[in-house]
């Protein structure tokens, strides 16, 4: 944990901490005592409660209830002005068996000085304001203010305001600003909202107008008329960007002349024929006669401001009280002085007030009751490395994670609900703001860098639309979800007219924002100080998965080569960029900052333009290497290019399908810099979603994008992003996923950055080795500057040793050790498949080892290790540098090394090489299982399995045509499988080893295979053999059986099968002596050849009941897909705990 909190003290350093904040923080919740009761208003307004409604709230003397909270605005984002902490309480007014409070919808008014007028905001999170009732604290009577005396300025008249605004569609899907009613029929509209004001004076009134239009030609004008007159025109330009959804046009104009009562204000626009023409508002800012007009009247006059003013109010009585609300949290009672009916009272000169008369004598509406709330009290939690949000039906699986933390990293944890963040720091309003503030409050709290709070993982889906108000949203069941930050800018998501500052986004950085700044900083350098992941669940079944998931890969249980492999994906451009090969130098970039800089691992390059185009246009050995690769495991892949919400690039190399149906089992991280791949905040699952969500393969976490994103912002996002997640810790382990993430975006500056989202546990680790595996000697000669020559046909015997985190001898370590020995670097040129908007051809040249040697397994004793092969006389004879690659595992003290070896050149003969004419001995060939005979049916994609032994070695270089592993099934070319990285040697076993891969879909029939397999010197041997391919045959289970078995706390049923790597629905049920269900379990996945598919049992019944000591029965069914289910039975005995 020291290296840990070391990297996390230099990154927060960089944050401005102001240790003293902490103070203004309570020390514990008033939510914490007493009874609580939630309640809500949709307006701001004067709303009563009423004894007897207190009283069926369970309040036996409302005489002693207070209300607490603040209601509905949205939260501040700006952290360096005042904060309202918890729950303070807000004054009421009494009557005799009544009280009445002041209550804040969500609908804010603000007076905008500099253009005299005033301006609202609609909360983007709730559609209600929250109050608390309780008779736990002291109650808080209003008390009264006396009046100003020498008060010249005679006020008769007060500044009000209208505004007209539907909220109904979202046009890009993101942001926070919705827009109404459609006038692409260039229809005009009447705006019942103007047709009555009594009392408006004849004093010059402003119209404000805000519309948007996605105009292709001329220009669009919005109109406004009020009483047949026109008065403003809103001109909307033309714009053909296909990532601008509109442009929006606002005015202001004055309303002259006589006003009456009753008005008719009509809205029209131009033209019939341009897209997304849609009023956003209007708003009316108006002079009216000081009188009451309903229970409750709210007032304010500009001409106050900085004057002793008097205030002079028409048709009051003597139950006309005046509140001022200037505060909330100090709303006063005016002294009055009443004269008939006519009330005044006089304010000293200062800032704009907000007052409010109240008709005591008249009808008030009262609030909606919530319901009573628990207690809580997250103002008096200690200090905590990570907090997870995480709905109350996801806290069970949430918490799981926690633990795990907790055991494995000596995290500690928090897991919190979202409603008590919105009860305890927004007043109960759902507001992506409290999330923020909550965790400032940890972060204000630190005494140290070291206490501070280093993670937030967001464990819920997101929408866009954060109150349902749109019609796709309102089809959704979002009670799990958790709130989404999206930008106030709403109709751009890229556009090359506009400063980025327009750009509309939807980020979590937002939640890591904790120094006093506002939300303007997000873009900015050194702003986010914590590092946040999401988990997009939506459902108890996908929290679980998710967490199993997670939780294994933290346990490392697939342990193997894979994790020394590296892929990087290259588009190859499309019309809009000219078939440029930016992509592809990018992703080199990448790759040779791994090679330079990390060079255990191995780069896997697959730049489409370096694979044949077929004639419709796309890419299908791209896709054939993307998924062999992925089977073969890959601790990370990376794609550059273009792409979005389904699919990467416009060929579609690599769709959501593709990932939905993925059965690989070993997990990379996924890097995707191409637009949409993971737009979370869609009512649709995204690609990127799928990547995550699948629950056994697809991905273990993503860096990814969100929105549309700049190609040179993405190069630099991604090369901040490969130095932050390969720098290691003292202790050898890696980075942790937020930390590279946070680290990442410190550097960054602009709007693209707040595109990219970590997907994933932002405490999760990327699961490389730690230790290193180093080559001390070469054929008996120790290692010095001089390169070894390895020479065709030689035999070469390398000697290495495996060193712990401190650099010393990690002689406990006995394991297995892979070995890759790559031929010579050559320099490569992709084949120019397009040409550029001059009609030239577009090729990139990069360097890659395309040549493999060796590849085996053999064993490490005691931190030593020794493999001897042999060189091929395939081979590039060029006398270049070549690669050698290590990874080495030792299952039982579970530690992983790796390393490579780069002292050797490749080329000349042997002197002494050995004769040999024999090919390969073909020791056992089968589909699916070892009991496998000639003609035997099977299913549509057969997993190929050949056991192949060779004295001098298999050839698998592929640097010689003719001379690879082939399997071709009825002689088609399209059926012919080059099998070259599907060979692998086992370990202790000399000269042998396993050809393993899984057929792709054959149509049902007889079908005759050919295996034909060269050893180093290029001798051959084939083989044929019969099959036939049965459309929905079951899959055979061949054994079953649970451990522990008797079981006490947990059991484990390990299910053989004869389908590996095949996509399975496995149902596992138990049953007692009589037959009785008690539990069941569904899942879907793979395993691999010699795996079984494990599931886990905590021993209790659907309803969570843990099961009485005894005998049960269980019972297994697995099938594929279409296929009939092939099932099992046992019996397992339980326990007492």
């Amino acid at each position: 944990m020291r290296r840990l909190i070391y990297i996390f003290i230099i990154g927060l350093l960089l944050c401005s901490y102001t240790w003293a904040d902490g103070s203004r923080y309570a020390s514990k919740s008033l939510l914490s005592e007493g009874k609580w009761v939630k309640i809500r208003v949709d307006k701001t307004g004067i709303y009563k409660l009423s004894y007897a409604d207190l009283k069926n709230m369970g309040f036996s003397d409302p005489s002693k209830v207070s209300v607490h909270g603040y209601g509905g605005w949205p939260l501040d984002e700006d952290f360096s002005k005042e904060y309202i902490d918890d729950v303070p309480s807000t004054p009421v007014w009494r009557g005799s068996d009544y009280l009445l409070f002041y209550g804040k919808g969500p609908v804010k008014w603000e007076y905008d000085s500099s253009s005299q007028t005033f301006v609202h905001t609609n909360n983007p999170y709730s559609l209600y304001g929250y109050y608390f009732v309780t008779d736990a604290t002291p109650t808080n009577d209003m008390t009264s203010v006396a009046q100003a005396s020498g008060a010249t300025n005679r006020i008769t008249t007060y500044d009000d305001y209208l505004v007209h605004e539907q909220e109904l569609v979202s046009l890009a899907k993101s942001g926070r600003e919705l827009y109404g009613e459609d006038f692409s029929g260039a229809t005009p509209r009447t705006l019942s909202t103007f047709s009555s004001i009594p009392g408006i004076t004849n004093e010059d009134a402003k119209v404000t107008m805000s519309f948007v239009s996605k105009v292709t030609s001329g220009t669009g004008v919005a109109s406004l008329s009020i009483n047949q007159s026109n008065v403003l025109d809103v001109s909307i330009r033309s714009n053909r960007e296909e990532y601008v959804k509109a442009l929006e046009g606002v005015s202001t104009a004055v309303w002259k002349g006589e006003k009456s009562e009753k008005n008719s204000v009509v809205v029209s626009y131009n033209s019939a024929s341009h897209n997304n023409v849609r009023l956003n508002y209007v708003r009316l800012h108006f002079k009216r006669t000081l009188q009451p007009y309903g229970a409750y009247t709210f007032f304010r006059s500009i001409a106050s401001i900085g004057n002793v003013s008097r205030f002079v109010v028409q048709g009051a009585n003597a139950n006309t009280l005046v509140f001022d609300v200037t505060d909330a949290q100090r709303v006063r009672l005016m002294e009055t002085e009443l004269n008939g009916s006519e009330l005044t009272f006089s304010i000293p000169a200062g800032t704009l007030r907000e007052f409010v008369l109240v008709r005591t004598d008249q009808s008030f509406i009262s609030p909606e009751v919530v319901g009573e709330v628990e207690n809580q009290n997250l103002h008096a939690l200690e200090q905590k490395d990570m907090i997870i949000i995480a709905a109350k039906a996801f806290q069970t699986q949430a918490e799981r994670l926690a633990e795990e933390h907790r055991a494995t990293d000596g995290l500690t944890v928090e897991v919190v609900d979202p409603q008590s963040i919105y009860n305890e720091f927004s007043s109960g309003a759902p507001d992506a703001t409290a999330y923020r503030r909550f965790m400032k409050m940890f972060y204000d709290r630190s005494v140290s860098a070291g206490n501070a709070p280093k993670y937030l993982l967001l464990f819920g889906d997101g929408i866009y639309d954060n109150r349902g108000i749109c019609s796709d949203v309102k089809n959704i069941a979002r009670d799990n979800m958790l709130l989404t930050y999206q930008s106030r800018a709403s109709l751009f998501e890229y556009s090359g007219l506009f400063y980025n500052s327009n750009f509309s986004y939807v980020t979590d950085d937002y939640y890591g924002l904790l120094d006093n700044v506002s939300e303007e900083a997000l873009d900015k350098p050194n702003s986010i100080c914590i590092g946040v992941g999401r988990f997009p669940v939506r459902t108890v079944t996908e929290a679980t998965q998710m967490v199993d998931k997670v939780i294994g890969y933290m346990r490392n249980e697939d342990r193997g080569g894979w994790k020394n492999q590296i892929t990087f994906v290259a588009d190859d451009g499309n019309n809009a960029d000219h078939y440029t090969s930016s992509h592809a130098e990018q992703a080199d970039e990448l790759a040779r900052f791994i090679e330079e800089n990390h060079g255990a691992f191995l780069t896997n390059k697959v730049y489409f333009d370096a694979f044949k185009r077929d004639n419709s246009g796309t890419y299908p050995d791209v896709r054939k290497r993307i998924s062999e690769l992925l089977k073969k495991g890959q601790l990370l892949i990376n794609y550059t290019g273009h792409g979005n919400t389904t699919a990467w690039s416009d060929e579609y190399v690599w769709t959501q399908t593709d990932i939905l149906q993925s059965t690989y089992t070993k997990l990379p991280i996924w890097v995707t810099a191409t637009c949409d791949f993971t737009r979370f905040d869609d009512v649709n699952t995204s690609a990127g979603e799928s990547v995550f969500l699948n629950a056994k393969s697809g991905g273990i976490a993503l860096f990814t994008t969100t929105r549309v994103v700049v190609s040179s912002g993405n190069s630099a996002l991604n090369k901040e992003l490969y130095r932050n997640l390969f720098e290691r810790e003292s202790d050898g382990r890696a980075r942790t996923l937020g930390e590279a993430m946070m680290e990442t975006k410190r550097k960054l500056s602009g709007i693209n950055k707040l595109n990219f989202i970590l997907i994933g546990d932002p405490a999760l680790r990327i699961s490389y080795p730690e230790y290193k595996a180093q080559v001390t000697a070469v054929n008996g000669k120790a290692i010095s500057d001089e390169p070894f020559t390895f020479k065709a046909l030689e035999k070469i015997t390398v000697e290495g040793e495996i060193l712990d985190t401190k650099e010393g001898l990690a002689n406990d370590f006995t394991g297995i050790l892979n070995a890759t020995v790559l031929d010579s670097k050559a320099s490569l040129t992709t084949l120019g498949n397009n040409t550029n908007e001059k009609g030239d051809t577009v090729r990139f040249s990069y360097t890659d080892y395309p040549n493999t040697i060796y590849i085996g397994q053999d064993s490490v004793r005691q931190g030593k290790f020794s493999f001897t092969f042999m060189v091929p006389k395939d081979i590039s004879y060029s006398n270049k540098q070549g690669k050698l690659n290590l990874y080495a595992s030792d299952e039982v003290n579970k530690h992983e090394a790796q390393g490579s070896f780069l002292n050797y050149i490749v080329g000349g003969t042997a002197d002494n090489a050995e004769a040999d004419t024999i090919g390969p001995e073909i020791r056992q060939i089968y589909l699916n299982d070892s009991s496998f005979v000639e003609g035997d049916q099977v299913n549509t994609t057969p997993y190929f399995v050949a056991r192949l032994w060779d004295k001098s070695g298999v050839n698998i270089t592929g640097s010689s045509v003719g001379h690879d592993i082939m399997l071709t099934v009825d002689s088609m070319p399209s059926m012919s499988y080059n099998l070259n990285n599907y060979y692998a040697l086992l370990p202790d076993k000399e000269g042998e080893g396993l050809v393993q891969f899984s057929i792709p879909e054959m149509e049902p029939g007889m079908h005759t295979a050919e295996f034909k397999v060269w050893d180093i010197l290029n001798n051959s041997t084939t083989y044929t053999f019969t099959f036939e391919v049965a459309e929905g045959l079951k899959p055979n289970l061949i054994e079953m059986y649970a451990t522990p078995n008797p079981a006490r706390d947990q059991v484990e049923f390990f299910l053989h099968h004869n389908r590996p790597e095949s996509n399975l629905k496995v149902t596992v049920m138990v049953y007692d002596m009589t037959g009785k269900f008690l539990w069941s379990t569904e899942k879907s996945g793979s395993s691999e050849l010699f795996k079984a598919y494990i599931v886990t049992w905590n021993l209790t019944d659907n309803g969570g009941r843990r099961l009485r000591p005894g005998v049960y029965l269980y019972r297994a069914a697995i099938s594929t897909n279409n296929s009939k289910e092939a099932t099992k039975a046992n019996k397992l005995i339980i326990l007492a705990q």
